[in-house]
């Protein structure tokens, strides 16, 4: 009994301890409030435009610090689109149902990518401009295949990574602007967000020879789509 009397006030003891010692606390200054700013606005900056503003502007079309053209920029898709004269594909506003996967400089220049597979050949030489390397399409089955590879890059529906591909690590069928099988197109997001396209695992059908591709920057929002940007291109069929 003794022993339990004792821990009873050792208990009491400690409890006293502990309300004094929070009371001493009251004294400390408060860390200061702030105010929400209602003139900070998060917007998305090429909201007002189309895709094809987007591509024109001075962000899309940026040089390296050695005046060269910057890999990440998109010189080349806008001589791509001139000589395809698809500019209306990129300009309509008549929907919005659109997702324009934006081929960046390193898409149309390396081993395997557009200026290759419209022209057989990947070299660029030294001063040559977008301009000129999309003058190698002079013939029609050169320009046709130009065209190919530009509509299997428009989806015709607008992907987000959620809700649109709403559960990770699955595949999500579209179609893209080429009608029928030789026109679907697969995106899968995994838990961080990422989405690829045309993973190696994409119930694509069994003749499709895909090439997967990560999303390099996702979600520009357009007035007439969304875009998002890659660094090579994708296919289902061959070009």
């Amino acid at each position: 009994m003794k022993k339990n009397g004792f821990k009873i006030v050792t208990n009491k003891i400690l409890a006293v301890f502990i309300i004094l010692v929070s009371l001493s606390g009251c004294d400390l200054e408060l860390n200061p409030s702030y105010d929400f700013n209602a003139e900070l606005d998060v917007f998305d900056p090429f909201a007002d435009g189309t895709a094809w503003d987007f591509l024109n502007s001075d962000v899309a079309n940026r040089l390296d610090e050695d005046g060269n053209l910057d890999n990440d920029s998109f010189h080349y898709m806008v001589a791509a689109i001139k000589k395809a004269g698809f500019e209306d594909l990129y300009n309509q506003t008549e929907t919005t149902e659109r997702t324009y996967l934006l081929l960046n400089n390193s898409a149309f220049t390396g081993e395997g990518d557009v200026i290759q597979i419209v022209t057989g050949s990947s070299s660029v030489e030294d001063g040559e401009t977008p301009e000129q390397v999309m003058e190698r399409v002079d013939t029609p089955e050169k320009l046709e295949k130009l065209r190919t590879v530009l509509r299997y890059h428009i989806v015709t529906t607008y992907i987000t990574q959620v809700p649109t591909l709403f559960d990770s690590d699955v595949d999500y069928i579209f179609q893209t602007l080429i009608p029928g099988e030789d026109g679907l197109i697969a995106f899968r997001r995994d838990t961080r967000w990422r989405v690829n396209i045309n993973n190696g695992d994409a119930p694509l059908p069994p003749s499709a020879t895909s090439q997967s591709e990560n999303v390099r920057n996702h979600n520009y929002i357009f007035n007439n789509g969304i875009g998002h940007h890659i660094s090579d291109p994708v296919r289902n069929q061959p070009y």
